[in-house]
């Protein structure tokens, strides 16, 4: 394998991992994508992984030359999940001086959510395949008709 390439975006939810792969394998057979899913692997830090790839070909390519697109535009993309703690610190602060206070600090503290990395071939704003992939999972995880806690 080459280096490590593709675009990683990372997000936090509270939208469980069943329900998102889930939708996510719905949207691959509505773009006629293959997948493979492999569950939780102690190896990776308890990542479930989740590869796209169009065909056997475009998967063979991805796994001697890294995450690219194709000449129609299209490339290999994957999502690893895993269920996961958030403690953190966010500064709050306005733009263009319209806040009415002083920036200040939130303390976050989630012992139950989940994490997503969505690996994309390219930047969305440099590919409209990229952006449309980056759309469908932001869709998933911003649905709210689910039962989420």
């Amino acid at each position: 394998m080459a280096e490590w390439t593709g675009y990683w975006y990372g997000f936090y939810s509270n939208k469980p991992i069943d329900i998102v792969f889930s939708k996510w394998r719905k949207k691959m057979l509505a773009i006629n994508y293959k997948y493979y899913y492999n569950g939780i692997n102690k190896r990776n830090d308890n990542f479930e992984t989740f590869f796209s790839y169009k065909t056997d070909e475009m998967y063979e390519y991805h796994l001697e030359n890294g995450y690219n697109i194709d000449m129609q535009g299209e490339g290999c993309f994957m999502i690893q999940a895993k269920k996961a703690q958030l403690r953190g610190k966010a500064t709050l602060f306005e733009f263009d001086d319209k806040s009415m206070c002083d920036p200040y600090d939130i303390n976050l503290r989630f012992n139950s959510l989940y994490y997503y990395v969505l690996v994309l071939p390219e930047e969305p704003g440099n590919s409209s395949f990229s952006q449309k992939i980056n759309n469908f999972f932001i869709s998933i995880l911003d649905e709210e008709n689910d039962s989420v806690e």
